[in-house]
């Protein structure tokens, strides 16, 4: 019987999982799950931090891992991933003997880099992170008022991607910023706020194509919400945010860090020169053939995003497939800025485009109907456990 290793359990390892259970069953392929944490947070709804009572948020995001497993009959190693031998086909592990392999999905993600600005840390405020994004919805609403920022970092080692890109997905920066523009002024305190965004970025909304991106514009300009781009970090304290030519003074932020490849692999022969995992077009590495990358980590300027790793989990599962039946291999991966992004209140964008990547697709929706089918997608995947009956 063959052995499946998939590292990383949140959306591109769940999705791997899901693939190879329908394409196998357990008679016919092992599979292990190696993952550190026991269970994973949803994190597309941590924005609700900063509409809601943030200790009630993240109860019901929360997915068990060991019960979706063990239905399923995958074997869950709870352990953290400390390198890879691809000539013997063994994943090292802190607290076991090493796992052998005889497909490997690596699906554990990017890296937060927070020291790679001086000065930032954790205690910044952070929204990719469950107990980050509780700590800053908290801060701010104990405090509601003064000067806030929030900041995206860039990502790191992606001097030699193409298209270039500068940041991975600001879709929660601006999700949060604009669900806690609407929160204060259902409270009668937006007067009492001011509020900047700031990006790396030459452009907000890097990825995202001219219609979105016009609706990003006017939204922060009817919103009076100040937008800095093109930022070059110098310096963070806990008050003021040092740029290369400007200083901006604040009393709190929230933060998406800079990233990296992932740490784990640095040392291993997985990754290129800027740290990322190299992957072709159906996800699989270049120099290993037995080894899939999805998600994240990938050295690719595709989105960083839950529905992408999905799709690329899909494509990279049945190509492995595909592989061993000496079948035709599908169709490859088509990077898609999808975005579902929640205003504030009722109203929110469907946003779909291949702009970024060369192609002609465009899509903006406005309206409630967007905020009920990220609702809808969201309780769907977390009482689903990420298995859901149509995958992406």
């Amino acid at each position: 019987m063959k052995r499946a290793v998939v590292l990383g359990a949140r959306f591109g390892g769940l999705a791997v999982v899901a693939w190879l259970r329908r394409l196998y069953s357990p008679g016919h392929l092992e599979i292990t799950v190696i993952e550190q944490w026991q269970r994973m947070i949803y994190r597309p709804g941590l924005v609700d931090v900063f509409q809601s009572d943030p200790l009630s948020v993240l109860p019901r995001l929360t997915i068990p891992l060991a019960s979706y497993f063990q239905k399923r009959r995958v074997r869950l190693l709870t352990d953290t991933v400390v390198g890879i031998d691809p000539e013997k086909r063994h994943v090292m592990v802190a607290s076991h003997a090493p796992v052998p392999y005889d497909v490997l999905f690596v699906a554990t993600g990017m890296e937060p880099a927070w020291d790679a600005v001086s000065g930032l840390s954790r205690r910044h405020g952070g929204l990719c992170e469950g107990y980050l994004a509780r700590r800053s919805g908290r801060l701010l609403h104990a405090e509601p008022h003064g000067r806030m920022v929030w900041a995206v970092g860039p990502l790191l080692g992606v001097d030699h991607w193409d298209p270039p890109v500068t940041v991975g997905c600001e879709c929660p920066l601006l999700e949060s910023l604009f669900i806690w523009d609407r929160y204060l002024r259902q409270k009668h305190r937006r007067d009492q706020v001011e509020l900047t965004v700031v990006t790396p970025a030459a452009r907000i909304a890097e990825m995202v194509g001219p219609r979105a991106r016009e609706w990003v514009l006017s939204e922060l300009d009817r919103r009076s919400i100040r937008l800095v781009t093109g930022a070059r970090y110098q310096q963070v304290t806990d008050r003021t945010l040092v740029l290369s030519n400007q200083t901006i003074p604040y009393d709190h932020s929230v933060w998406i860090p800079p990233y990296s490849g992932p740490r784990w692999a640095q040392n291993t022969p997985l990754v290129d020169q800027g740290g990322w995992i190299p992957v072709s077009a159906h996800l699989q590495h270049p120099v290993f053939p037995d080894i899939y990358a999805v998600g994240d980590g990938v050295s690719r300027s595709w989105p960083k995003q839950g529905h992408s790793a999905m799709v690329e989990a899909r494509v990279a599962v049945t190509h492995w497939h595909a592989q061993q039946e000496k079948q035709k291999p599908p169709p490859p991966f088509r990077p898609l800025m999808l975005w579902v992004l929640e205003a504030g209140g009722p109203s929110g964008i469907f946003h779909a485009s291949t702009t970024f990547w060369g192609g002609s697709r465009d899509i903006l929706w406005q309206g409630r109907w967007p905020v009920w089918v990220k609702r809808s997608f969201g309780w769907a995947y977390i009482r689903r456990q990420g298995d859901l009956p149509i995958m992406p």
